[in-house]
């Protein structure tokens, strides 16, 4: 039997309901066998619970009566934090997106687009390639100490130096607890947003996402975005990265049943420049499966 979830990201959250409840906002699956059981006394359960603060406390008061633990899957997302998620979003875990509550909350996942747009947005990349959606992928140009991370269907990252891919895969804290709004106490470990404008990343967000022939490969590309901090670092290894205006990042469909399989974050690939794509200040990535014994590690 199973009881499938995600807790708070804010630990105050976690302390004031339960480290073992499926949040219900982020909602929970449960197995068929388990319904069964907990079908055939659920309204004296929730009789006998009714003081807890919401139906999500009282279904898991019930089902830890029947003996079930709460089985853990990082995709569901209750979003008690405040502020840009864009920090969360940018580093998705390992797992397919399941779930976004509490979007009313934070600020829109696009700049200059309201927040119903942001959602029609990512939901355009979710539809051509849900397995993939929000899935990270690091590697990086050592001909210009370039790291790149790509978070497919929302965002792309470019340190013009390099960062290890334990610490692009680490959340840049752009958001704050739920209750108290506080920098710290989240479940997952983050990283600080420099202040220095020179160790901040250039970011590029989806412009659009397209299907080639028909042949199960996609090509979603990205365009720059600049705001005021990004614009005042005058370094010139910075400048040369902001030269770049659109990223073209191309890949296969991502298989369902590679998430019944032990899971592995996909390698990208920045192809050769050629003197069109200079001109026209992009660049193109690949995003596919590991080779044998590849890792990202720079060499």
């Amino acid at each position: 039997m199973y009881y499938i979830g995600g807790s708070s990201e804010s630990v105050e959250q976690d302390i004031l309901h339960s480290y073992n409840m499926a949040f219900g906002g982020g909602g929970f699956a449960i197995s068929y066998r388990l319904a069964f059981e907990l079908a055939q006394n659920l309204d004296d359960c929730i009789n006998r619970y009714q003081n807890l603060y919401g139906s999500d406390e009282r279904i898991s008061s019930c089902i830890a009566d029947i003996g079930v633990p709460l089985t853990r899957e990082v995709g569901f997302h209750q979003i008690d934090v405040r502020g840009d998620l864009y920090g969360l979003l940018a580093a998705h875990p390992v797992a397919p997106l399941v779930s976004l509550h509490h979007l009313d909350f934070v600020e829109p996942l696009f700049p200059n687009k309201t927040q119903l747009d942001s959602i029609k947005m990512l939901m355009d990349a979710y539809n051509m390639d849900p397995c993939r959606t929000l899935q990270q992928s690091t590697c990086y140009d050592l001909k210009r100490n370039w790291s790149v991370s790509v978070s497919w269907g929302y965002t792309v990252q470019i340190y013009p130096f390099l960062v290890s891919a334990k610490e692009l895969s680490t959340p840049l804290q752009t958001f704050r607890t739920w209750r108290t709004w506080s920098e710290n106490m989240f479940t997952f470990n983050v990283r600080p947003v420099m202040a220095d404008p020179c160790e901040c990343p250039i970011v590029y967000f989806l412009d659009r996402v397209n299907e080639i022939g028909g042949q199960g490969e996609t090509v979603s590309t990205y365009k720059s975005y600049f705001d005021d901090t990004r614009m005042k670092c005058d370094h010139s290894k910075y400048a040369a990265a902001m030269n770049v205006r659109t990223i073209i990042v191309s890949t296969s469909k991502m298989e369902n049943n590679e998430w019944l399989k032990g899971p592995r974050r996909h390698c990208c690939e920045i192809r050769s420049q050629n003197s069109a794509d200079d001109k026209e200040n992009l660049v193109r990535i690949e995003i596919r499966k590991c080779h044998l014994r590849e890792s990202s590690a720079r060499s």
